[in-house]
């Protein structure tokens, strides 16, 4: 106990480092098992999903996803597929079919 209270503010530093690794080791796990399951891969869009949602569930990567959404790099944190839905005047069933078909071709293109 002598040796937290000598050294209590690098005790607090280590169990606050500890706990920020720990929520970002959980979100990793959460991430990769979530988007393992088939039933959450090449999913429907929906306007909530967000750039990063559609990579992960359709595995394009982020420089493919924002030209396939026509996203500026300094516009792309946060915006919602409903936005560039909107922009090119089309539904989401088309967004939906575009990124099926980017993902497919990428995918053949990975084999």
């Amino acid at each position: 106990m002598s040796f937290i209270k000598q050294n209590w503010l690098l005790v607090s530093l280590f169990l606050g480092s500890f706990t920020i690794a720990l929520w970002f080791a959980f979100h990793a796990i959460s991430d990769a098992l979530y988007f393992n399951d088939p039933r959450n891969v090449d999913v429907a869009s929906k306007p909530w999903m967000t750039l990063r949602y559609v990579v992960l569930a359709y595995d394009l990567t982020r420089p493919l996803g924002m030209e396939l959404l026509e996203l500026n790099p300094e516009d792309d944190r946060g915006v919602r597929l409903g936005r560039p839905a909107r922009d090119r005047n089309i539904s989401m069933e088309e967004l939906t079919g575009l990124v099926g078909d980017a993902a497919a071709s990428y995918r053949e293109g990975q084999e």
